[in-house]
Formats: C-alpha cells, sequence, structure tokens
C-alpha cells in the first residue's frame, strides 16, 4: 500500500521527468534559433556578394569569376580557372532595350520577352536593368517562369503567353493577378469560359490578351472569334481585354508572309473599330494607355524582334523583342525591304573557357570519335573542356566551326578551328597556327567559344548558321551547369 510520501516522491520524480524534458525542447528551440541565425546570416552574406559582384560598377573583363546561382546552378564563387564560364553583360541588354525605344519612337511601347529563362541566359539577372531602362512589360511562357520573376520582386506588367486555363488562391499568381500585374493570353473560347469561372471564383478582375492566329498555325483565336470574344468579355466584370496580339511565322525570312499576316490582323483592327470598341488604335492612336488604369482601351501589338527591325508597318502601339534585347536579329533579314535605320545592338552573351591540354601530331593521324577529321600536316591541337554536354552544338563537328584563343590578357586573338566530332565535353582545336607558342604557354590559354563581337567568326548568329539551326537554339541549349557572371560595370539602367 502507499503512503503519502510514496505518492509525493513519485508526483516529485514525474515533475523532474517534466523538466528534465522541457529543457532539451528549449536547447531543441536554441539550437533551430542558432540554426536560423545562421541561415540569416549566410543569406545576408550571399546577398551582400551579389551587390558586391553584380550591381557594383566595374570595369571590362575585371570582374572576378563569380556565379550567381540559379535553379540549377549550385558551382559557387570564386576559382573557375578551369571552368567554361558565360559573362553576361546586363548593361548591353539595358541598352539594347534603350536602342529599340529610340528606333520605334516615344509612342509606342516595348514589352520584353524573356521565355524560357531568358532564352538559357538568366530571366531575373535580365529582367532588373530591363526594369531601371524602362521595359513596359516582360513576358514569359509559363506560369512558373511568371512567379520566379514576380519572386524577385519584378513588378512591371506581366504578359503569360501558355493558356493558363484556370487559377486559384493556391497559386503563386493569384495576389499578383488580383493587383493587376498579370495579363492571361486568350487562345480559344474555352479557355476563356474557364479564366471567366476563376475571375468569378476568386471575385477577381482578370486581365486579358486576346491572341490571334493570322498564320502561325498552332493555337490561338481565329479572326472570326475575336468579336464574339470581345462580346462575351464587355458585360463579365470579372474578365478585362487590355490586348490583342498576333505572332509572325517569318518575319526574318519571307517578307510577303509577314505583309500577309499583318493584314489579317489589320483585319481585325478594323473589325473592331468598325464595333465600336475602345482601343489604342481603332482611331490610329499609337500609344501606351497609363498603366493600370479602368479604362485604358485596348493595346495591339504584333512584332517580335525581326518584325520590330524591319518596319514601323509591323509596330502597331507595343512590340515584343525578346532576340534583340539579347543583341541579335538584323543580321537574320533577309527577302524584302528592311528598316534604314537599324539601331545597332551589342551582344549580351560571351562564352569562355580555357586550353587544358595542347600536344603536337604528326600529319595524317586522325582526329576524334569515327577518325571524321585527318591531319594534313604536322599540328598542334589543343583540348577545350566543353562539348554537347554544355550545350555546344554536335552539329558543328566538321562543319567550319571555329573559336578564338589567346595567351594573355588583352593580347592577340587567334582563329582555331574545331576538328573532329565534338564530344560530350571536350573539342579539339587547331593551334598550329598560334606563333611562337610553346605546348606549355599554350596550356592555360583563354578560349572564346561564343563572342560578344558580332564580326567575329566564333559569333552566335555565324555559329548558328554553320549548325543548320538558330540563335534562339544555342542560346537557350546552354546547359545549367555553366557559371554564369553578370556584369554590370556602370550601376544599372
Amino acid at each position: 500500500m502507499s503512503t503519502g510520501a510514496d505518492v509525493g516522491r513519485s508526483r516529485v520524480a514525474t515533475l523532474d521527468f517534466q523538466i528534465s524534458n522541457f529543457k532539451i525542447q528549449i536547447s531543441d528551440f536554441r539550437s533551430r534559433i542558432s540554426d536560423l541565425n545562421f541561415q540569416v546570416v549566410d543569406f545576408r552574406f550571399r546577398i551582400s556578394h551579389f551587390r558586391l559582384r553584380v550591381i557594383a560598377p566595374l570595369s571590362p573583363r575585371t570582374l572576378p569569376a563569380v556565379s550567381i546561382p540559379t535553379r540549377s546552378n549550385s558551382i559557387s564563387a570564386g576559382n573557375h580557372s578551369h571552368a567554361s564560364r558565360l559573362e553576361i553583360d546586363l548593361d548591353a541588354a539595358a541598352e539594347n532595350l534603350r536602342a529599340i525605344r529610340g528606333h520605334v519612337g516615344a509612342g509606342v511601347a516595348v514589352c520584353g520577352v524573356l521565355k524560357k529563362d531568358g532564352y538559357g541566359v538568366g530571366a531575373v539577372p535580365l529582367a532588373h536593368p530591363l526594369v531601371r531602362a524602362g521595359v513596359d512589360m516582360l513576358a514569359v511562357y509559363g506560369p512558373e517562369e511568371a512567379e520566379e520573376l514576380l519572386a524577385a520582386a519584378v513588378t512591371v506588367p506581366m504578359l503569360l503567353l501558355m493558356p493558363v486555363r484556370a487559377l486559384d488562391r493556391t497559386s503563386g499568381l493569384y495576389r499578383h493577378a488580383a493587383a493587376g500585374r498579370l495579363n492571361f493570353s486568350v487562345h480559344d473560347p474555352e479557355q476563356l469560359e474557364s479564366l471567366a469561372a476563376s475571375g468569378r471564383t476568386l471575385g477577381l478582375t482578370l486581365r486579358l490578351h486576346l491572341y490571334v492566329d493570322t498564320g502561325m498555325t498552332r493555337s490561338g483565336l481565329s479572326e472570326g472569334e475575336v468579336l464574339p470574344a470581345l462580346e462575351r468579355v464587355r458585360d463579365d466584370r470579372h474578365l478585362q481585354v487590355t490586348g490583342i496580339y498576333s505572332h509572325l511565322a517569318a518575319a526574318d525570312s519571307e517578307a510577303a508572309y509577314a505583309r500577309e499576316q499583318a493584314s489579317g490582323f489589320e483585319r481585325v483592327l478594323r473589325a473592331i473599330a468598325a464595333a465600336g470598341i475602345d482601343s489604342h488604335e481603332a482611331a490610329g492612336v499609337k500609344a501606351l494607355a497609363k498603366r493600370g488604369a479602368a479604362d485604358e482601351g485596348i493595346t495591339f501589338h504584333l512584332a517580335n524582334s525581326y518584325a520590330t527591325l524591319r518596319s514601323a508597318d509591323y509596330h502597331h502601339a507595343m512590340v515584343r523583342p525578346g532576340l534583340a534585347l539579347l543583341g541579335y536579329g538584323a543580321e537574320a533579314l533577309i527577302d524584302g525591304p528592311a528598316s534604314s535605320d537599324i539601331p545597332p545592338l551589342r551582344p549580351v552573351v560571351r562564352w569562355v573557357s580555357t586550353i587544358n591540354h595542347a600536344a603536337r601530331y604528326p600529319a595524317g593521324r586522325r582526329v576524334g570519335y569515327g577518325g571524321t577529321y585527318t591531319l594534313p600536316r604536322e599540328s598542334v591541337l589543343g583540348v577545350v573542356p566543353v562539348g554537347y554536354g554544355d550545350g555546344y552544338p554536335m552539329g558543328l563537328s566538321g562543319g567550319g566551326a571555329s573559336v578564338r584563343v589567346r595567351l594573355i590578357e588583352g593580347g592577340p586573338w587567334y582563329v582555331a578551328a574545331v576538328l573532329g566530332r565534338v564530344n560530350m565535353d571536350q573539342l579539339v582545336v587547331d593551334l598550329t597556327d598560334v606563333k611562337g607558342a610553346t605546348l606549355d604557354m599554350l596550356r592555360g590559354g583563354e578560349v572564346e567559344i561564343y563572342s560578344d563581337d558580332p564580326a567575329a567568326p566564333n559569333a552566335v548568329p555565324r555559329l548558328a548558321g554553320l549548325a543548320g539551326t538558330h540563335p534562339y537554339e544555342l542560346l537557350c541549349r546552354l546547359s545549367p551547369r555553366l557559371a554564369r557572371v553578370y556584369e554590370q560595370r556602370r550601376g544599372g539602367g
């Protein structure tokens, strides 16, 4: 039989156990706080690092090799002497925007297209200097791309090109849609009804740009579906059409087809004007309405980079350059007249690497997989740690492609042909004509894979042509494992 003293001792023991357990929990809590403090310090360090390396003005080519981590890029800041890297000139992107704005005139808005992570270059790092340089709107393809920019405090209006069919409160886009920052592209009547249902459920007015298929033939409303869509939206307080646009399929290479598509788009414009629907162009006015105005009307836009550079006939109230912001496009304009005052654009991307091996080989030796190239003379060959696994096209194997090599900073460039097949992670280049260089001098030499000099033999458009592809693909296929070094020498846009 338990006595009162036994019960008391039992209660004391229980209390001691509870106090001990509570102390353990406090210790664990302190540990978590300590860990959180460490994370905060680490985050502050990263922010400081970012500001030091990216925002602070620095002189050209003196920027230390620093990688700003992207979703897939885990290469740490510091020594990249053994690796390839992309040098991305953010000042050039801002200058290209200003050049385009000067080309189209003050009455035409500019929507910068940054889909597919800014064509592989980095959407977030590109977006901020473009915003500072005065871009009116940004366009991306899917919701994830929009969420990434919005999470990075990019607050200019945004156009989603993909046919998003529903929105709910759990979406990362919800509060931005509620704030009127998002514009949803409408591709078909069924999608329009789905968005109307989302608007009713959420109690929001969703902003819409109607996408019209004038000859691209992959999605979009037909010309005959535009007026019914506008009538459907007219009396629905949960929907607002703020734009109507189309996309040209061959503005670079088939001027006649571009004009045919433009004629179809102009038929839509005239039909809207005849129906008495308010727009920026129904009365011939080419201006972007005040951002966020309730009565802003409808903005028409048609021109991609090529059409923007080709003729003012395609500009309408807004243009949508993407590739041109990265410094490319004018060189591709063929078949028909182009604008006489195309602004000079600066390529944003430069891809560099090093020679990690050099050796001398006798004439007659076959090079690489399949032995597709036979040395016609005694040759000095170098190996560069770059291949199709990094995004260098295998289509450049034996196709006349070259890189540029220099042995000292500021020294002369030597053109070195790419020999044999492109490997997964290696290129073989011909260094025979680098005069006066020993093998030891060649090892560690700088190799420029893609040049930011439009006249260079390894400029992106030229290599794209040799590979039978397009600058878009060469940029988009650049591997996330490549370090991205973002250079900004004048403190922003």
